[in-house]
């Protein structure tokens, strides 16, 4: 971080000074915030017990809006990486690929709220918002007035930096400086994968460096919030892409339940299918 000391005139007063450096407050009163507690996960992307998801990926693709704006030259390589997966789709379910699920301790965003099957908490305070999900990762919403860091001291992470502003009982986030958790695909930039059944995953595009989302999250009903997603990206889209997720409250757990995403390996592939492995037994003394 570049810092910097400068003298400053003895004849203005203190007071200025710190009214001239402090950030607008645009918090709003606690009383004012929506009750968002509890444990929400996301509709279309639920968990199943096999270690993937209920739905299909042919179901995941016709249910959860994918259809980016991709520029032609773009899509043409999106294309070529969704035909090898296809492939290699085709060959684990027909045995001639073992398979092996995709470890991802880190999703980032913006999959975290596109296409994950990770539980979240919200917990909105008059000046920062934080979403934090069951793995462990959670996303910082500020609220207070502040913008983002300038050139030198913003530090694209697999999270980006966010800040917002509350318009009723909406909160209107904007993100930037989003770098990819992984690049297992071997394309560059930030991914968005949508992912269905057990190891089915699909390429639906992949962002710049320079990609900006915008979201407006809100509570429909008792049991629902919705999160309108508007993803700016001149570098790899025609026009923004503006897309919808809704999220359902978790009515059979009540706490945070965290991933253990670096424990012991309980899913060996066995003749080709995954297995479910004892845990070690405990050391005798």
């Amino acid at each position: 971080m570049n810092l910097r000391m400068y003298a400053l005139p003895a004849l203005v007063p203190v007071t200025v000074l710190l009214t001239a450096y402090i950030p607008a407050m645009a918090a709003s009163p606690e009383s004012s915030l929506p009750d968002w507690s509890g444990q929400w996960q996301q509709v279309g992307a639920t968990p199943s017990p096999d270690g993937g998801f209920y739905k299909s990926l042919d179901q995941v693709l016709k249910q959860m809006q994918w259809s980016p704006p991709n520029k032609p030259a773009v899509q043409a390589k999106i294309d070529k990486v969704v035909a090898e997966e296809r492939k290699v789709m085709a060959a684990v379910r027909n045995g001639a690929n073992p398979g092996g699920a995709v470890r991802a301790c880190t999703f980032g965003y913006p999959a975290l709220m596109l296409d994950s099957p990770l539980m979240f908490e919200i917990l909105p305070t008059p000046r920062e918002t934080a979403l934090i999900f069951s793995s462990r990762e959670i996303r910082h919403v500020y609220t207070d007035g502040r913008l983002h860091p300038g050139k030198e001291d913003l530090w694209p992470t697999p999270w980006g930096d966010s800040m917002g502003h509350w318009e009723e009982q909406t909160l209107v986030i904007d993100t930037v400086a989003v770098k990819s958790a992984m690049d297992f695909l071997g394309t560059g930039g930030t991914h968005v994968v949508a992912f269905g059944g057990i190891e089915d995953m699909q390429l639906i595009a992949y962002l710049s460096p320079e990609a900006h989302f915008i979201e407006r999250l809100r509570m429909i009903d008792k049991n629902h919030l919705e999160d309108q997603i508007t993803v700016i990206d001149p570098v790899n889209f025609t026009k923004p892409w503006a897309l919808t997720r809704t999220y359902e409250r978790v009515e059979a757990i009540h706490r945070m339940v965290y991933e253990d995403c670096e424990g012991e390996e309980r899913n060996p592939i066995v003749n080709g299918h995954f297995t479910l492995a004892p845990p070690p037994s405990p050391a005798k003394r």
